[in-house]
């Protein structure tokens, strides 16, 4: 019996491999400077419950460019099930104290916070247990029955991407070959992103791998290093390949030059 891999795990291990291979992405600003991040975190939602009394708690993949899309379903397997146990985690509880506090002394705490994400100077204790400290951020609405909408971006923390994920649903697309239309099964993947981080022919060539990850997950069975190490393996070929080519065409060009000069020295 083989895994199951549901669509959720597909788009995350996809955003890990772009990350991986597009590190431009992995990039945020602090204190009007650019920084990038050391690791690739991933942060989305995970409800207890399907009601309005289900507690909402925030889990976290990191992937160090060896996962594969099987450790990340494990991965998040793992951090679902711990949290739909009811087990407790730091996160939860700092927000659940901080949320108990005067209102004053929140202000308070926040306006040094501020202080000390805008300087660098932020703890790691405290970075770890703020939802706001990841390479992206995925809200999946469409678990929810809902549309994706673009969701804002936040100037505290350093998360520069934010993806929602809408429901599944049936869109008429045209059949190039026959011209008639097709219903075919859709899902919308919006990005919101902080632009400051790669220019715009970056990103889009990232979004356009993402987009192959997306249409061809048997790519994502490798882990990104070694796509990384693959494609660079082509590239390399395709390159020596090139040169050759290019040096064939010279020493064709010099010869043809050479056998004219001879031909004008006989005549």
């Amino acid at each position: 019996q083989g895994k199951r891999i549901t669509l959720f795990n597909v788009i995350v291990s996809a955003l890990l491999h772009t990350l991986y291979r597009r590190p431009h992405l992995n990039r945020f600003i602090a204190g009007r400077k650019l920084y990038r991040r050391n690791t690739m975190d991933v942060l989305y939602v995970v409800k207890t419950l399907m009601t309005d009394e289900g507690v909402e708690s925030v889990a976290k993949i990191t992937c160090d460019g060896h996962d594969t899309i099987e450790e990340v379903t494990d991965k998040m397997s793992e951090h679902i099930s711990y949290i739909k146990d009811g087990q407790s985690k730091s996160d939860d509880r700092l927000i659940e104290f901080a949320t108990n506090l005067p209102r004053f002394l929140v202000r308070f705490a926040l306006s040094i916070l501020r202080v000390l994400d805008f300087h660098g100077f932020m703890p790691k204790s405290i970075m770890d247990n703020i939802p706001l400290y990841s390479s992206v951020f995925v809200s999946h609405m469409g678990s929810l029955g809902a549309e994706a909408p673009f969701h804002h971006l936040y100037e505290f923390g350093t998360t520069s991407i934010f993806v929602t994920i809408g429901k599944i649903y049936k869109k008429p697309y045209q059949n190039i070959s026959s011209g008639e239309l097709e219903w075919k099964k859709t899902i919308d993947i919006n990005f919101s992103i902080d632009e400051r981080i790669c220019d715009g022919f970056y990103l889009i060539k990232s979004l356009r791998l993402f987009e192959t990850y997306i249409d061809d997950p048997s790519l994502l069975e490798h882990s990104p290093i070694e796509m990384d190490l693959e494609h660079k393996q082509k590239l390399r070929q395709y390159r020596e390949f090139d040169d050759d080519s290019a040096s064939f065409l010279e020493d064709y060009w010099d010869n043809m030059m050479e056998e004219a000069d001879q031909d004008k020295s006989k005549d």
